[in-house]
């Protein structure tokens, strides 16, 4: 009987181990299916329209997307937008209305992913 109570001790100690171990390889793998937007591109058009445009590419994208555009003009948030989905796959776009920027001027816009992590893309107006 007392074997059994050493043996019994010692699957249960493998078993604890084994679950902690399979659940430190499901947090590894997690950040590999999670990601940042991988690119962030602008363009400024006329009367200060700025593009933004956010290469994020997901399976789905109602479930893993863009989730927030924020464009700086010199380091000062000047808009924010929040989002529910991406338009596709691939990514999104968005128009943003700012005032005509001075010559000179550092332009930003942070995309933020709805699971983990951020990318920023910038220019200096000419």
């Amino acid at each position: 009987l007392r074997e059994w109570g050493v043996l019994s001790l010692r699957f249960v100690r493998s078993v604890v181990v084994l679950v902690a171990a399979l659940c430190l390889l499901c947090l590894a793998v997690m950040p590999v299916y999670a990601h940042p937007p991988k690119e962030v591109t602008l363009e400024l058009g006329p009367n200060g329209a700025l593009t933004v445009r956010v290469l994020h590419s997901v399976d789905d994208p109602g479930k893993h997307y863009v989730s927030r555009i924020t464009v700086y003009v010199d380091d000062r948030a000047e808009e924010t937008r929040e989002y529910k989905s991406q338009t596709g796959t691939e990514g999104m776009s968005d128009i943003f209305a700012l005032d005509p920027p001075r010559s000179g001027a550092n332009i930003r816009a942070e995309a933020f992913c709805v699971i983990m992590g951020s990318k920023t893309g910038s220019f200096i107006v000419p």
